[in-house]
Formats: C-alpha cells, structure tokens, sequence
C-alpha cells in the first residue's frame, strides 16, 4: 500500500482530525510505543499520475521524536 493508504485503521478513532485541500491532520492525546496506521479516503477530481507527499508524525512538544515514510506515486 501507499503510505497512509490502508484498508482501515488499527489506531481508533482521532481526537481531531483537519482535513485541508492540501493535506488530512490526524491528532491523538496519547499513543502507546509501538507502529499505528491510519488511513483515509481521498476524491479524485482528474484523471493522471500525482505525488502522494510522504506521511509524517511527531509528538507537539518533542519534534525531535518523529516517524515518516517514503514519497509515492499514484495514477488515476
């Protein structure tokens, strides 16, 4: 699968979610050590190749703590 797009989400719900035209936010209070997933669906609106930009988390106050995956590309 592309990064971020799984067939459902092994974390439960957000606390927040921001979905912008650009990007989709997801917040959560706290997260357990351990690998999550989330996933979320997106509207074509034409057909072509685009970049999906990479999926990043990182804790609000340490930064420095962070995950991300690689740049993909996908074709509709």
């Amino acid at each position: 699968f592309c990064c971020g797009f799984r067939p459902h989400s092994t974390i439960g719900w957000p606390d927040h979610e921001n979905l912008r035209d650009e990007r989709a936010e997801a917040f959560r209070s706290l997260l357990w050590p351990g690998v999550y997933e989330w996933s979320y669906i997106m509207r074509a609106t034409c057909a072509g190749t685009f970049i999906v930009p990479p999926a990043k988390a990182e804790e609000m106050y340490s930064p420095e703590n962070f995950g991300r995956c690689a740049t993909e590309n996908i074709s509709f």
